[in-house]
């Protein structure tokens, strides 16, 4: 049943690319997302309801993740005086 809903999703997008310019369809490497783009919120709407109604599949739409590189590990301490210049050179 997975590899059936993947091979229609992989379908449905390949026909939606080919159907319009407009909608773009990329893979975030980093968190593994499928991310969809277009002309907007409308539209890409109406892909993911063609694709539930066309092609059977079921997707989780949200906003795409954002994978975090940073992390701080401990405090520093810093000293610095911040001079407000007043007057003219």
């Amino acid at each position: 049943k997975d590899r059936d809903a993947r091979t229609n999703f992989t379908k449905a997008l390949a026909r939606f690319v080919k159907e319009d310019p407009t909608f773009r369809v990329s893979t975030n490497e980093e968190t593994q997302e499928t991310v969809i783009a277009g002309m907007g919120e409308l539209h890409l709407q109406i892909y993911v309801e063609r694709m539930r109604r066309e092609y059977k599949v079921s997707c989780t739409v949200g906003q795409p993740a954002v994978a975090f590189r940073e992390s701080l590990l401990s405090k520093t301490e810093f000293d610095y005086l911040h001079k407000k210049q007043s007057g003219g050179s």
